[in-house]
C-alpha cells in the first residue's frame, strides 16, 4: 500500500484538562502552548453493482468484456481510496436472474463479493480477480429483451432478493455499472416504464442521494448508425448529471467506468496551515518543534489503539512531521501511519505544541 499520511490543520488554542502533555503539571514559564483534538474521516467505502446483458446481443462482445472486467477489478484492488468494496453482478436478460456466488467459491449465502478493511476481510475463496472474473462469466444465452434498469433496482429495492441482503450498505456510495449491448426495456412489453421514473426509484434508495452514481457501457460508437442505438441509457445517464458517465462497449479502456467513484472517495483534503508553532533550536536548519501527540486509532474489528507518537525526525512511522507547505505561509501537519495503515480506519489525534506569546517572536516567523 502506497503511504498514507493524514493531514490536519492547526488552530491556536488554551491549554485543556489535565493530560500527559507540556504544560501539565508545571509551569510553561515565558513561553505558551496551544492543544487541539482533531478528527479524520474517510469514507471509502463503495458498494458496485454490475448489470450485465446476458442475451444473444452480446455474444460478439463477450471477450472484450472479460478484458474490460480484468481491468475493473486491478483498479478496484488498487491501493487508494476505495478501501471497502462490495461488488455484485447481476444479470440484465428477461428469464434467469440467478447470481453465480455459490459456483465462484463465495461463502453462503451471499451472491455478491465483500472485501473490507483494505481488502484484508473477504468472503470468498481464492484471488479477488479470479472470483470476480467468474461472477461475470453470464454467457449471452438468456430471454431478450434486456432491461437493465429493472434488474439493478430489483437488487437494491426492498425487500431484498435472496443472496443479497447486506449488499446496499446505508454509509457506503452506490455505484450502479450497466453493460449493454442495446437499448434498456424495462418494463412491460410494449408499454417501457419512463426513465425518469427509474432514475428517481434508484436515488431513492439513498438517503443522500448524491450518493448514488451511474456508469453506462453501452453500445454508442460501435456501429455506423448516426442516431445513439441507446436513448433510454443516454436519458438515464444525462438524469445523473455528474454523477454518471457514459462508455462505449467498443472502447478499449472499459476501466474509466470506474471513475466516477474515485472522484468521491478520493481524498479531497488540502494540506493545511499551521501557525504559532515554536522553534526551539533557531541555529538548527528547518522548524524544530516541540509537541506531544497522542494518537487514537479504530481497528477492524472495533478495538481503540492509544499511542503517543514521536517525531519523524526521532523514529520511523508511526510518527509526525512538519514541513513546509509549499504555497502555504505556515507549516503542514502530518502523522504518518507507515507503509501498512489502511485509511478505512477512523483516527483523532490530540496534539499540544509550543507557541509562542507574541506574533513578532522570531521563533514563530512564517516557514523558512
Amino acid at each position: 500500500m502506497k503511504r498514507a499520511a493524514i493531514a490536519v490543520c492547526l488552530l491556536v488554542g488554551a491549554c485543556g484538562d489535565p493530560k500527559p502533555f507540556l504544560c501539565d503539571g508545571e509551569s510553561c514559564g515565558g513561553q505558551v502552548s496551544w492543544r487541539r483534538t482533531f478528527q479524520r474521516a474517510h469514507n471509502g467505502k463503495v458498494d458496485i453493482l454490475f448489470v450485465v446483458d446476458d442475451t444473444p446481443a452480446m455474444a460478439p462482445f463477450t471477450g472484450a468484456l472479460a478484458t474490460g472486467l480484468a481491468a475493473m477489478a486491478a483498479r478496484i484492488q488498487e491501493p487508494g481510496p476505495v478501501t471497502s468494496v462490495h461488488v455484485g453482478l447481476a444479470r440484465a436478460g428477461s428469464c434467469d436472474a440467478s447470481a453465480r456466488g455459490a459456483a465462484c467459491g463465495v461463502a453462503a449465502p451471499d451472491s455478491f463479493l465483500r472485501s473490507a478493511w483494505c481488502h484484508t476481510i473477504t468472503n470468498f475463496s481464492g484471488t479477488f480477480a479470479d472470483a470476480f472474473a467468474c461472477l461475470g462469466d453470464l454467457g449471452a444465452a438468456n430471454c431478450a429483451p434486456a432491461q437493465p434498469l429493472t434488474a439493478a433496482l430489483r437488487v437494491v429495492e426492498r425487500p431484498t432478493p435472496a443472496g443479497w441482503e447486506g449488499f446496499l450498505r446505508p454509509d457506503a456510495y452506490l455505484l450502479v455499472v450497466v453493460v449493454a449491448a442495446g437499448d434498456d426495456a424495462s418494463g412491460p412489453s410494449g408499454s417501457p416504464t419512463p426513465v425518469a421514473e427509474l432514475a428517481a426509484r434508484l436515488k431513492a434508495v439513498k438517503l443522500d442521494r448524491s450518493q448514488v452514481l451511474v456508469s453506462i457501457i453501452g453500445p454508442q460508437r460501435c456501429g455506423s448508425a448516426a442516431d445513439p442505438p441507446d436513448p433510454r441509457l443516454v436519458e438515464f445517464t444525462t438524469l445523473f448529471g455528474a454523477n454518471a458517465t457514459y462508455v462505449s462497449l467498443c472502447s478499449s479502456q472499459l476501466a474509466t467506468a470506474l471513475d466516477t467513484i474515485l472522484v468521491y472517495t478520493g481524498d479531497q483534503l488540502q494540506p493545511p496551515c499551521l501557525s504559532n508553532v515554536r522553534d526551539v533550536d533557531l541555529a538548527t536548519p528547518g522548524l524544530q518543534a516541540e509537541c506531544v501527540v497522542e494518537d487514537r486509532t479504530s481497528g477492524s474489528d472495533g478495538s481503540l489503539t492509544t499511542a503517543m507518537l514521536p517525531s519523524c525526525n526521532d523514529s520511523p512511522a508511526p510518527c509526525w512531521r512538519m514541513a513546509a507547505g509549499g504555497t502555504c505561509q505556515g507549516y503542514v501537519f502530518e502523522i504518518d501511519y507507515g507503509a501498512d495503515w489502511c485509511s478505512e480506519a477512523g483516527t483523532n489525534a490530540t496534539i499540544e505544541c509550543l507557541g509562542c506569546a507574541s506574533p513578532n517572536d522570531a521563533a514563530c516567523a512564517p516557514a523558512r
